[in-house]
């Protein structure tokens, strides 16, 4: 948008014209100030998986654009139970009757096993608490989450309560469901939220969970799960989890409560803030699959699982098949997992040439070795222990001759030999100049390849040979056609077939000489083949030509003719 005059010559003053207007935003730790002397998490080792609680089916549900019917809803529950989550929480029964009927669909048809335990949420009000456990008749068990907005800003603007009412209200709700679970014939676990925990004062955030554990008063064996939401992400991950190491060390019975974490991504840094969270002390983390969630989403579940498994730690929760997961993920939701995801459909993929030259070794290295560690540079995980196949590398413009020999390697079983890779690489480049965009395909590249090294155009024929053997020497007969000229025979006598083929070749007056001479195998048994790569010079010419068959003499011929061909072309 143009600016007037008047604006550019503020904007000028003091300030960047990007700067953000005068006292509109502040530093978090000058709205909330908090010292923690002597912080321990940054020294803190993460050694197992925090209990797991998936909010898909209500949190993630309420941010999609549209919403899951009962019906979505009962088939993603399915899934989160086959991905393994212990916690699961199922809905707002006393928000609506879609949200009641689907917990009592649950419930009714025995969809929940005894070890998974649903989580109902409900807002501290008791016709909304009633309501909640209502819908519960029949469970085997059950977390009851009743949450109370504590911050500033809730308080003064939206709900214009002081802070006694706020407690009031949080130490009233939760003697109602100690009440309540009295009366029922199901254990029950209170999950208590100050939400928008991190727009709260520490302080009163304390004096509020603190009340409502006293006020639950957890018997011998029993655990209250506090929840500590960045309900909206306001500041850096080292903040929050100053917070909850805070908390931990303040909370009253500390050995009786649960330390829940539930985090969104506004400043895109909601997977950090856990895993320092979990550092900082909290024993439990809620979230949805691939971050589902309001505005920029909750905390990513599947993501910080995956984190986890990279450091060699068991995520207790079932990672072997991620492409099931996300199909089953986008069927239900609508909504798509990115491919930059850290499980994508291009996590696992180099475009650039000197990603792929380090990863194409690194992937054989470890073929070869078949060492326990992984260690493939630039790939942090092997994909298969997801589920996914490996796409380590394609090509497009920006690849280079690493890419492009790995992929004939990996594909077609053509090891190239290195002093081939920058023609190979000039290959690539040619094609992707004239296709603008598009990515080179394994078949286009295999195309090329034939085209370039294996059948060039050029004026020499080879339509058939002999080969005898007289000691250490080999005298060729090759019956050939050059420069359009009628077939005929030329021989040559040298110390292997090459060297025999070479000197027959110049009695038709070609100038060339040998330079190299490469040669393995593909395929097994039966099926097996010879590749042959010679690499021809004249003059200051270079070139290497290619032959494959399963006649290991026929295709090192076939390789020399390809040579002659291209160096004299």
């Amino acid at each position: 948008m143009e600016r007037s005059a008047s604006q550019r010559i503020i904007a000028t003053d003091d300030r960047s014209p990007t700067a953000p207007p005068p006292g509109k935003y502040v530093p978090y730790s000058e709205r909330f100030p908090l010292k923690l002397p002597f912080r321990t998490w940054p020294d803190k080792v993460i050694e197992k998986a925090p209990a797991w609680c998936a909010v898909d089916l209500r949190d993630g549900n309420q941010a999609l654009p549209r919403p899951m019917t009962v019906d979505e809803k009962a088939g993603f529950f399915d899934v989160l139970k086959k991905v393994g989550f212990r916690q699961i929480e199922v809905g707002y029964p006393a928000a609506n009757r879609e949200e009641y009927d689907f917990i009592r669909l649950l419930i009714e048809g025995k969809h929940i096993p005894s070890h998974v335990i649903p989580q109902v949420l409900t807002m501290d009000r008791e016709d909304l608490i009633k309501k909640t456990f209502e819908s519960l008749k029949g469970v085997h068990q059950a977390i009851v989450h009743i949450y109370r907005p504590t911050s500033i800003d809730q308080r003064k603007i939206f709900f214009k309560m002081t802070k006694d009412q706020v407690m009031k209200a949080a130490v009233d709700s939760t003697k109602l469901v100690r009440r309540l679970a009295a009366k029922v014939d199901f254990p029950v676990q209170l999950q208590f939220s100050p939400e928008s925990f991190t727009g709260t004062e520490m302080e009163f955030a304390l004096q509020v969970c603190n009340a409502v554990v006293n006020a639950w008063d957890p018997g011998s064996h029993e655990q209250v799960i506090i929840n500590l939401p960045a309900t909206v992400e306001l500041s850096r991950p080292n903040i929050y989890a100053d917070q909850i190491e805070w908390m931990g060390r303040h909370i009253t019975r500390r050995d009786q409560v649960i330390l829940s974490l539930h985090n969104h991504n506004d400043r895109g840094t909601a997977v950090a803030a856990t895993e320092l969270g979990i550092q900082a002390g909290a024993q439990r983390v809620e979230g949805t699959l691939f971050g589902n969630g309001e505005r920029t989403g909750n905390l990513d579940l599947v993501n910080v699982a995956v984190n986890l498994f990279k450091e060699g730690i068991d995520p207790e929760i079932d990672l072997s098949d991620i492409p099931w997961m996300t199909q089953q993920y986008e069927k239900f939701t609508g909504m798509k997992v990115p491919p930059r995801h850290v499980v994508g459909e291009l996590a696992f993929t180099a475009f650039s040439g000197r990603h792929q030259a380090a990863i194409a070794p690194g992937l054989k290295h470890q073929e070869e070795t078949n060492e326990p560690l992984w260690r493939v540079p630039y790939l942090g995980v092997d994909p298969s222990d997801f589920g996914m196949e490996y796409e380590a590398i394609r090509l497009n413009g920006q690849s280079g001759k690493h890419g492009t020999a790995f992929c004939l390697e990996t594909k077609f079983g053509c090891e190239v030999p290195r002093a081939m890779l920058g023609d190979l690489g000039e290959m690539a480049k040619e094609w992707s100049d004239a296709h603008t965009k598009e990515e080179l395909e394994p078949e286009i590249v295999w195309k090329l390849f034939r085209e370039r090294y294996i059948e060039p155009a050029g004026e020499l024929h080879l339509q058939n040979y002999t080969l005898t053997r007289d000691g250490i020497k080999v005298k060729a007969y090759l019956e050939v056609s050059a420069r359009g000229e009628e077939m005929k025979t030329v021989t040559g006598t040298g110390n292997g077939p090459i060297d025999a083929a070479t000197n027959a070749l110049k009695q038709l007056g070609y100038s060339f000489d040998v330079q190299s001479f490469h040669e393995h195998s593909r395929g097994e048994g039966s099926n097996a083949e010879a590749v042959a790569y010679v690499q021809v010079s004249s003059g200051t010419r270079s070139a290497f030509g290619v032959g494959i068959d399963a006649n290991t003499e026929h295709a090192a011929l076939e390789a020399l003719v390809a040579g002659v061909n291209r160096v004299m072309r």
